[in-house]
């Protein structure tokens, strides 16, 4: 299988974020790129390339420019207002009420107008970081369009929080989006997307909420109780031309193995019905036990059978990498994935 990386995915390295009333140490850190690629190293079954493929229109398509231009130039501004520290907002805007309340022109209140939480902190290196994950995920999508049964996007920060304008979640650029509109552009005519990660990805069903032709299904942690806690009930469905055409299954916290599976059978059904030209799959592995943010009780040996199940629906796939932050165990877990996949075939 051919794997896209990117040296500059590595740049991006935060310090901290804030979450449940408290400063933590910054989890998705550039050793999980290292630990993912070793332990893809040792099988020597999989290719490692450089992401060449041009990402500007997928990217374009997805995210408003309004905030790309903002990851692009808030560091430089929100240093020579504040200091030489890394971005985060004091104010956000009110739920909904982005793009209805005026952008503000001040960079520090832009900050709160494009972030909907303190887990998306951005420092000098971001914008590049995330550029280079895109460019991974395209170039994954090219790979699959081009006849591969299978690629994968090593790339980070991950993206699945990112909405069309705003970050969040240790997400800046939606790069599962980004995968699938390439796909789209580049011919397939239906594209589903699956979201495997411990969290729902919110971002993502913000995107094609409204869209038929990309289908959205995800299995996680309930919103009731866990991040990112405002999206991924099941009763959210789509709307307009896209009712329909999201489908979330959110399971309660400590869910083992054995429910898991059963759910993402009911989710695979869902795809397979849906018959697309191409899947997407954001391969999160934060659902391994013991990987300290997500509390479900999958073992590692187990992503062997995500990966045994998803190849049952003879669909190109692009892998990209989303969650996952336990160093010891976050290589093989994906490794077992791709495995499973045919990967190492």
């Amino acid at each position: 299988m051919k794997v896209f990386i990117e040296d500059e995915c590595l740049l991006h390295a935060p310090k901290a974020y804030v979450a449940d009333g408290s400063v933590r140490a910054w989890p998705e850190s550039p050793e999980r790129i290292f630990a993912i690629r070793g332990a893809l190293a040792e099988s020597g079954a999989f290719e490692f390339l450089e992401a060449e493929a041009e990402a500007l229109q997928a990217v374009g398509n997805i995210h408003d420019a309004g905030y790309l231009e903002f990851l692009r130039t808030i560091y430089a501004a929100w240093t020579a207002e504040v200091g030489e520290v890394e971005v985060m907002p004091d104010t956000m805007v009110p739920p909904g009420r982005r793009g209805v309340l005026r952008r503000p022109t001040n960079a520090v209140a832009q900050t709160g107008y494009y972030c909907f939480d303190l887990a998306a902190p951005i420092e000098t290196h971001t914008w590049t970081a995330a550029g280079a994950a895109a460019r991974c995920a395209v170039s994954a999508a090219e790979a699959v369009r081009g006849g591969a049964a299978a690629a994968y996007a090593l790339g980070r920060p991950p993206g699945h929080h990112a909405g069309r304008d705003y970050c969040g979640g240790f997400c800046y650029l939606n790069n599962a989006a980004i995968a699938a509109e390439q796909l789209r552009l580049t011919g397939a005519g239906r594209v589903a997307i699956l979201d495997v990660d411990y969290h729902h990805g919110n971002g993502t069903q913000d995107i094609f909420y409204g869209r038929k032709d990309v289908l959205f299904v995800s299995l996680h942690a309930d919103p009731n109780t866990q991040y990112p806690y405002f999206w991924g009930h099941a009763e959210e469905s789509g709307e307009g031309e896209g009712e329909g055409y999201t489908v979330n299954f959110p399971l309660a916290r400590r869910t083992g193995e054995a429910e898991w599976f059963l759910t993402l059978a009911q989710a695979l059904m869902h795809v397979q019905m849906f018959g697309p030209d191409a899947l997407v799959v954001s391969l999160g592995v934060d659902t391994a036990m013991e990987d300290g943010v997500g509390d479900f009780g999958l073992r590692v040996e187990s992503f062997t059978q995500l990966g045994q199940m998803l190849r049952t629906l003879k669909v190109p796939t692009v892998f990209v990498q989303e969650g996952g932050y336990n160093l010891k165990q976050i290589g093989e877990c994906v490794r077992n994935a791709l495995s499973g996949f045919g990967g190492d075939e």
